[in-house]
């Protein structure tokens, strides 16, 4: 990234390429405001009076770093860079707490409905962009995601130089992720159990020692909200290593005061990581997550065709936030790659 450009809110800068294929150069505030008012999720005040704005302060650079000047000719094929200005987000409530910081790493305990990463309509309002603004630290980077309404552990790297060593051994699965879910209690849901677990209520009950191991195959097609499930060989397998039956905080009322019920509290350890994995292991058994808004509403034949009628999503405007998803990323555990040390981190949710 350019030195010449500050960071905005804990945000990257856009770099963009006039097309290779103009047969013209382009003047340089014309190519900037075609980006701009092109922007899903623009604010309303980011007009070309703010473009040109950006150009009086050099804040559109080339890779260099050199201040671009509004009419200034772009021939194809140039990089520039900039800083777009997203609209106002509904702030997500919750504290993002670090539980850990070093030279290398900070993990921090994620609050639900807060996006890893900045995407769509969900830019500063993410994980990232808040710790690197409260952390003043404009090259942390996640090492792996948590979905958005998942809570609980994520880590980030601290530097450049680090990055790979983390990134590598999570995209090799080596670290060991343990979640908690909750669920409703056995008949609590409305749906049974898939026929492939339709006994599973008869097994052992669960431990470390002897967990259970869901096995599934589960596809998920882009522009599709849920995954489904075929017959195919398994490419997902998740171990249940406890179980056992709590009154818990589910969410809460209106008011503000705690809504308690009595819940399945399971221990999950997923050993690949398919979108929707623990959701979905869990839904086939009959018990969506506590305050899933998709798979509480996905019928069997959803579940397991890509033909199934599948819910509308609530738009994030619209988003109850007394009642989150039962999903905690609890513990995470690994040997440093580059110490050796070994690694244990323990959300606080």
């Amino acid at each position: 990234m350019p030195q010449a450009l500050p960071i905005i809110r804990g945000l990257n800068p856009t770099r963009a390429q006039v097309p290779v294929t103009w047969t013209d150069s382009v003047r340089a505030s014309d190519f900037v405001w075609r980006l701009v008012s092109s922007q899903r999720h623009r604010h309303p005040e980011d007009d070309e009076a703010a473009v040109a704005e950006r150009f009086a302060h050099g804040a559109v650079v080339t890779d260099k770093g050199v201040p671009l000047g509004a009419d200034d000719l772009l021939r194809p094929g140039t990089w520039i860079n900039f800083y777009r200005r997203p609209a106002p987000e509904r702030p997500v409530p919750g504290e993002l707490t670090v539980l850990h910081q070093d030279s290398n790493i900070v993990v921090v305990d994620k609050p639900p409905f807060l996006a890893t990463l900045p995407r769509g309509q969900h830019i500063t309002e993410t994980a990232l962009t808040k710790a690197r603004v409260a952390l003043n630290n404009p090259e942390l980077s996640p090492s792996h995601r948590l979905d958005r309404l998942t809570s609980g552990v994520l880590m980030f790297t601290a530097s450049r130089a680090v990055r790979g060593a983390y990134q590598t051994m999570f995209d090799r699965r080596i670290p060991q992720k343990t979640y908690e879910a909750i669920t409703p209690l056995v008949g609590g849901a409305p749906y049974a159990p898939l026929p492939e677990f339709s006994d599973w209520t008869q097994w052992e009950p669960p431990t470390e020692e002897n967990p259970w191991r869901l096995e599934h195959c589960m596809v998920k097609i882009q522009g599709r909200l849920s995954t489904f499930l075929t017959d195919e060989p398994p490419n997902a397998v998740t171990l249940v290593t406890a179980l056992k039956e709590e009154e818990r905080v589910v969410g809460r009322q209106p008011d503000g005061s705690p809504l308690c019920r009595k819940v399945l509290v399971w221990t999950l350890k997923p050993l690949t990581g398919k979108t929707h994995q623990l959701r979905v292991a869990l839904r086939s058994l009959g018990l969506p997550l506590i305050n899933d808004p998709l798979y509480s509403e996905v019928t069997d034949k959803a579940l397991t065709t890509p033909n199934g009628e599948l819910p509308r999503p609530v738009f994030a405007e619209d988003e109850d936030f007394n009642h989150p998803l039962g999903l905690v990323a609890k513990i995470l555990e690994f040997d440093d790659p580059l110490t050796g040390e070994p690694r244990r981190f323990t959300s606080l949710r």
